[in-house]
């Protein structure tokens, strides 16, 4: 009784504390929370109250405006929640529960479960998640560098690296560095094929920034700075990212809250319809023949404001393309937002159970193929696709575009 007394003690600082530390986008929102009407709409919204437990944001900023700080702190809700937005779409008073919960998460000596903050860490340590090295890097890139030599039947074709003034840097994700390299040429052919004048970076080759996640806002800003840096150096025009939907929103995000900057940011999406409605590529969408359904990612369509970019490129490069329902910003977050796929077995059993709501919606479709212009998301699909038996493939957008091309490649001269 006594511990349970002093957990429930209340400290009328602790929503001060929230509000001074809350990484701020509209100056005029900084008591945001405080405007809230315990009405339970954002409960209502949030698709994985009453699937799992302990997901009622109702009772979180209502412990928050009661001042019961520790219990706050010791919530398994702080790390449960996926930060997806959707309570914030149907709140009245539109409180950022993802900013409560990241602002929770990284001023008050939370440490995150499983790998995440070590994740953090070693991209402050190396300068990208998954610690590949420079050289490494290289390696990789010449390596497929090879590859398409050999494909396009040109000795002297190049994948460009720290080419300064150009159109636009391209930040991949480590991952496709490590273990899908063969995305690297998917990637490349389409830039060439588009004639576009880019570049990748020796430096900055991560567009995820795990600070995002664990609230460290000191943390995510030298990550952010990562590729800051790039971009001045190199001098390019516009920024564009692959599809990781948490990437973009870190980005676009930083702009804001961590570092300004002068540069467009485009997710790869909003590339790829860019060049299929300027006619830059040809493509012919009888190559892509099976049922293709989209999964909307929360960083990029109900943060970052992506949402017909994916749909019309899909209309244009398959035959067969279905939507979940519901979709765009009503879709459900996956499970896996929120950096919860790094924080191991105390958050995996939720995951999977929040998945469950994920694959009906795909199994409803009737798709053979999900598309998820997210590496998080892509990740946490394919677990769901083994733990409900969907018996589905999961690919990103950019690799039905490059099947569906139709192109003759001209060494250049």
């Amino acid at each position: 009784m006594e511990a349970l007394a002093l957990t429930n003690v209340s400290d009328p600082s602790f929503r001060k504390e929230i509000e001074e530390k809350y990484r701020i986008l509209d100056p005029a929102k900084r008591s945001f929370f405080q405007t809230c009407l315990t009405c339970g709409t954002c409960a209502a919204g949030c698709c994985f109250n009453g699937a799992v437990d302990n997901m009622d944001p109702r009772k979180f900023i209502r412990k928050i405006l009661l001042g019961l700080k520790q219990s706050t702190l010791d919530d398994i809700f702080v790390w449960n929640c996926n930060c997806c937005g959707r309570c914030t779409l149907e709140c009245p008073m539109g409180i950022d529960m993802g900013g409560v919960v990241r602002t929770v998460r990284g001023n008050f000596g939370l440490t995150a479960p499983g790998t995440l903050q070590l994740v953090a860490n070693t991209h402050l340590e190396t300068g990208n998640q998954m610690g590949v090295s420079v050289e490494d890097y290289l390696d990789t890139i010449d390596w497929m560098q090879e590859e398409l030599q050999e494909e396009l039947g040109d000795p002297n074709f190049k994948i460009p690296m720290d080419v300064p003034d150009c159109d636009f840097l391209f930040i991949p994700h480590p991952r496709e560095i490590k273990y899908y390299p063969e995305d690297i040429k998917t990637w490349t052919k389409i830039f060439t094929a588009a004639g576009a004048k880019w570049t990748l970076s020796s430096k900055a080759f991560d567009v995820t920034n795990f600070g995002l996640f664990n609230g460290r806002d000191d943390e995510a800003t030298k990550i952010f700075q990562i590729t800051v840096d790039a971009m001045r150096e190199l001098n390019a025009k516009r920024l564009v990212c692959t599809e990781c939907g948490h990437g973009y929103w870190a980005f676009k995000f930083g702009a804001k809250a961590w570092i300004p900057v002068d540069f467009p940011i485009l997710h790869m999406v909003e590339y790829l319809a860019e060049i299929l409605r300027e006619g830059k590529i040809q493509v012919d969408k009888s190559k892509n023949t099976e049922i293709v359904t989209l999964h909307d990612p929360c960083n990029t369509v109900r943060k970052g404001g992506v949402v017909e970019e994916p749909r019309y490129v899909l209309s244009q490069v398959c035959e067969n393309f279905v939507e979940m329902w519901p979709n765009r910003q009503y879709n459900y977050c996956c499970g896996g937002g929120g950096g919860a796929l790094a924080m191991g077995d105390t958050i995996k059993p939720y995951r999977m159970a929040k998945g469950k709501l994920k694959a009906e919606q795909i199994r409803t479709t009737g798709a053979e193929i999900c598309c998820a212009p997210c590496h998080n998301c892509y990740d946490q699909l394919n677990d769901i696709n083994k733990e409900y038996q969907l018996g589905l493939k999961v690919k990103h957008i950019f690799q039905l575009v490059e099947k569906a091309m139709v192109w003759e490649y001209k060494p250049a001269e």
